[in-house]
């Protein structure tokens, strides 16, 4: 009887340990974290979203106090994919936000009289413009905004290979 009320004991402490285990994920990566399915076409744009940002903020940036997304131009993606691409750029900064919940906001950005962005304060601004896309090809320009006189925009031709993108720098412009 003591076997049984202890094999009981011991199975339920068990069971109530995974039960209140705190679940957390094994890779910083977004895109392959449990949550919300992705279509693996949405798999593979988020991660050509991220690396072209990250590759054009890496060229230059206003610094990385915060760093906003104009999400409007991730297109082809989810709400929740778009939240996604956010959580995989914290790397960057701690403070990833979209445009619109910060645009307005005097401590990012120093506005003009007609509400117009002039520079970010202290971070950046980042969003892609896509060329030309294929299944795994595609011409995507990345854009790190930090002014009206401050900014990056390298273009890339890219390929997806072996699970990533691999980007190819074709075209520096700088303002």
């Amino acid at each position: 009887m003591k076997r049984v009320i202890l094999i009981l004991f011991l199975s339920s402490l068990v069971f109530g340990y995974g039960c209140s285990a705190e679940n957390t994920p094994h890779s910083n990566n977004p895109v392959q974290e449990p949550g919300p399915a992705f279509s693996s076409e949405e798999k593979q744009r988020m991660a050509l979203y991220i690396a072209v940002m990250k590759a054009a903020f890496q060229e230059e940036n206003g610094g990385n106090e915060f760093v906003a997304v104009d999400v409007d131009t991730l297109e082809g993606l989810s709400d929740p994919a778009r939240q996604a691409v956010l959580s995989a750029l914290t790397d960057l900064s701690p403070n990833v936000y979209s445009l619109a919940e910060v645009k307005n906001d005097p401590t990012k950005f120093q506005l003009d009289e007609q509400g117009r962005l002039v520079r970010s304060i202290d971070g950046t601004l980042l969003s892609v413009n896509i060329e030309e896309y294929a299944e795994d090809k595609a011409i995507i320009t990345g854009v790190s905004w930090f002014g009206n006189l401050g900014a990056v925009f390298p273009e890339y031709e890219t390929v997806f290979k072996d699970g990533e993108w691999h980007l190819k720098l074709i075209k520096m412009a700088i303002s």
